[in-house]
């Protein structure tokens, strides 16, 4: 088995982070290793939630109605 040195800060949060998932420390890393959690940029995930968004709103039937691009435009007086 191999060694990481950490600061007890660095632990103290990645324990914090494992608890949260009712894992421990170790688990917690490996399930990041495996693949099972993952880590992602919270704007990233802003932008992929605003997407499921758009797209949850494209399927409602009441928002089928399209608008011209010249209104729009018209309307923005570009």
């Amino acid at each position: 088995m191999n060694s990481l040195p950490v600061s007890n800060e660095v632990w103290a949060a990645v324990t914090t982070l494992a608890g949260q998932f009712n894992l421990s420390a170790a688990d917690f890393l490996t399930s990041i290793v495996q693949g099972k959690l993952v880590i992602i940029d919270s704007e990233e995930l802003e932008d992929l939630l605003d997407t499921k968004d758009a797209i949850v709103a494209e399927s409602n039937l009441e928002n089928q109605e399209r608008i011209d691009w010249e209104d729009i435009k018209q309307e923005l007086r570009l």
